[in-house]
């Protein structure tokens, strides 16, 4: 499995982003607990086209805005389209003392696997 630099790891601290790489069979399971939350950094326009379910859509640019939303959640796991987005939210959570953040591989809902999730 591969983080964002091409360095093979789970627990990742790369370029002082603090998160944890899981394969996807962990990140469906994951999702499909209800003690983790998945959130969908993307606009709104690009979440009502297509997400992942029990996704929140929370675009990169409020993410902020959820300061103590989450701290109950056992995990928070970020994705948007390309891992581009995906890595600025991680930084943004990381600056808010988040460090229970989860991705697969780059983040990226173009390569999640699990077409059935999906709500189109």
């Amino acid at each position: 499995m591969f983080n964002f630099f091409g360095l093979r790891r789970n627990r990742c601290q790369c370029r002082n982003m603090i998160y944890n790489l899981v394969n996807y069979e962990t990140a469906r399971a994951m999702i499909e607990d209800n003690s983790n939350i998945l959130i969908d950094v993307r606009t709104k326009r690009e979440y009502d086209i297509m997400h992942i379910q029990n996704a929140v859509n929370i675009p990169v640019e409020q993410i902020r805005n959820c300061e103590s939303e989450y701290k109950d959640k056992k995990g928070i796991i970020v994705y948007c389209a390309s891992g581009i987005r995906t890595k600025e939210a991680i930084n943004i959570l990381n600056s808010m003392g988040y460090t229970n953040i989860y991705i697969w591989e780059y983040g990226a809902l173009s390569n999640f696997p699990y077409k059935d999730m999906l709500k189109i």
